[in-house]
């Protein structure tokens, strides 16, 4: 009787513990979506680690409203999905998994107030206990909007290992109380073997997507979130020092000096358009202006510095009352250490300082 290869033993094997590994229980605990009825949203659900934020339009009864979820493979969900609870105030979920060994709590809000317009930072939270995430609350105290950078891509590099070494955290000494610091900062080994050596600090209104940070850093971005108002102008405080050596593709180049930049853009979301992106932050028909700080407003400065941008409203862009209303209309703003840190291209150790950041509306001319 012929002995049977070694080799298709190994082969038989792993098939058959591929096999027993795919009819093990999930392990998994998440929420993956939430759906309420389309009517009454500003803008889809954001679902990020342990928190779900529902942006609703202000006239919802939030008395009794019942979201419904989508989960893990095999796990299940208390409250159940789609029961009805009062969201005057945040309510939680637990999530358990198909197997049973993992638990999720999830914070669930319905947020009626818009973004405000006045930016102090003094709202700092530690994400994952890795690095700071700023965040906005509205006159109860409720967090209403986290602002999004590129922390959450940067921590994958293992190079930070405390909030300040990340390159957005908090300035505990700003224009007045807290602000925020961003240093273009080095990715380390595994940054420069994936080429991208270079991580700009940046802030700006709206989420950052971890999933494309390294297949297309672009499309990271997603730029935006409602506003009830119209803008006009950008003002605020910063301090700016470039780093000492300009690199681009991990080339040094004498001839460049790294700058920062600051950009605001106004436009309208429908159907096919929830959100900006790298690629199309400038040049999208759904953009009804532009606000972005000139080249010679991006000087090096060592003392607390204003800045004016005013916002240049596309020609033949009516804004529409009940859209504006109705949450269709958002912003976002924009601010980064390295103006093309978007290339991973800047010098490490360029330093921008923000404060006291003022978006300037229609009803306050």
């Amino acid at each position: 009787m012929k002995s049977i290869p070694s080799f298709i033993i190994i082969i038989y094997s792993i098939l058959c513990i591929s096999c027993i590994k795919d009819e093990l229980p999930n392990a998994e605990a998440d929420i993956l979506t939430c759906e309420v009825d389309h009517q009454i949203l500003k803008k889809d659900p954001i679902i990020q680690n342990e928190r779900i934020q529902i942006l609703v339009k202000s006239y919802v009864d939030l008395t009794e409203q019942a979201p419904f979820f989508t989960l893990s493979a095999g796990a299940t969900i208390s409250p159940a999905s789609g029961t009805a609870r009062n969201f005057i105030l945040p309510q939680l979920y637990t999530v358990t998994s198909e197997d049973g060994q993992s638990k999720k709590i999830y914070e669930v809000s319905y947020i009626t107030s818009a973004v405000g317009s006045k930016y102090e930072f003094e709202h700092v939270k530690i994400e994952n206990g890795k690095y700071d995430v700023f965040y906005e609350v509205d006159q109860n105290n409720q967090s209403i909007m986290d602002w999004g950078s590129g922390n959450a891509g940067f921590s994958l590099t293992g190079v930070g290992s405390s909030p300040e070494d990340f390159p957005t955290a908090r300035l505990l000494n700003g224009k007045q109380g807290q602000g925020v610091q961003m240093v273009t900062r080095s990715t380390g080994n595994l940054g420069s073997a994936m080429g991208k050596p270079l991580a700009a600090g940046n802030i700006f209104i709206g989420e950052f997507d971890l999933g494309n940070s390294i297949i297309n850093p672009l499309k990271s971005l997603r730029l935006g979130m409602p506003v009830d108002f119209v803008p006009i102008a950008v003002t605020g405080f910063f301090k700016y020092q470039a780093g000492a050596v300009f690199k681009e593709g991990g080339i040094e180049k004498p001839d460049k000096r790294d700058s920062w930049d600051c950009y605001a853009v106004f436009f309208e979301t429908d159907a096919n358009l929830k959100y900006l992106d790298g690629t199309n932050r400038f040049t999208h028909p759904n953009i009804l202006g532009i606000a972005r700080i000139a080249q010679e407003g991006r000087v090096e400065a060592q003392k607390w510095t204003p800045f004016y941008i005013p916002l240049n409203f596309s020609s033949g862009k009516v804004i529409d009352e009940q859209k504006l209303k109705d949450g269709k209309y958002s912003l976002t703003l924009v601010f980064t250490s390295s103006i093309d840190g978007d290339t991973f291209a800047g010098a490490e150790g360029s330093t921008l300082l923000i404060d006291q950041i003022e978006i300037v509306h229609d009803d306050e001319k």
